[in-house]
């Protein structure tokens, strides 16, 4: 398996883990200007450091979703196109959002409540609204990501709660429930690991009922870890 592929595997995991993390940093979820501006005067550090580590899982996980449409592209073209191209919707306007946010932490810090509430109304008003609505985007490309990934022979339970974590998230993020967004992340991450577990090995086995097409039975199985490894009896048959 190539360097490459470990990194961006990884990203999948990497990317719900730091979120998780972050969610347990941060000390509101609520997306009320009054909240977030007490929360911002009274834990800046906190809020701030939960913050930029919700920005960094984004970006990683723009290099997990990478790598995972690249596994999944050549068996399943069309979701794999569509959730890339959602997926990076979705992830860039998380990035924004968080920076927006970011921002607002910063220019809140040394006031009061009311004050910081006052100052900030301006910056939320515009690029909140308009990036906010988008994060949902995420969950999209991803779901879609997970089907293509069973379609090339991804356990069908690790999908599964791949995709309830990734429901979760979203439902978490939108309700300001910071335990049902980490339980999200936390159950993503399983997920994740456990699509990874078979997609990595040397030989990638579908389940019943997702055998591949009898045109891709010559192709090289260790195609899947980027090495182009195959069986001796595979280079027969090419041959």
């Amino acid at each position: 398996m190539s360097s490459r592929s470990r990194a961006g595997a990884a990203c999948l995991v990497v990317g719900p883990f730091l979120a998780l993390v972050s969610r347990f940093i941060s000390r509101s979820e609520s997306h009320q200007l009054v909240d977030q501006a007490a929360a911002f005067t009274a834990h800046p550090a906190a809020e701030q450091l939960g913050l930029g580590l919700d920005t960094l899982a984004a970006v990683v996980l723009v290099g997990g979703l990478s790598w995972l449409t690249w596994a999944t592209h050549e068996r399943s073209p069309r979701l794999a196109f569509a959730g890339a191209v959602v997926g990076v919707l979705g992830l860039s306007s998380v990035v924004c959002d968080d920076s927006v946010h970011l921002a607002g932490a910063r220019v809140a810090q040394g006031h009061s409540a009311t004050q910081a509430a006052a100052l900030i109304s301006p910056l939320y008003s515009g690029a909140v609204v308009v990036v906010g609505p988008l994060s949902v985007l995420t969950a999209i490309g991803l779901v879609l990501l997970a089907v293509a990934a069973a379609r090339v022979g991804a356990p069908r339970w690790a999908v599964a709660v791949t995709c309830g974590g990734l429901l979760a998230e979203s439902a978490g993020c939108g309700s300001d429930s910071r335990y049902l967004a980490a339980a999200g992340f936390a159950l993503s991450a399983l997920g994740f690991a456990g699509m990874l577990r078979l997609m990595l090995s040397p030989v990638a086995v579908p389940e019943p009922g997702l055998a591949a097409p009898a045109r891709l039975n010559h192709r090289p199985v260790g195609r899947w870890t980027g090495d182009g490894r195959c069986s001796a009896r595979q280079l027969g048959e090419l041959h």
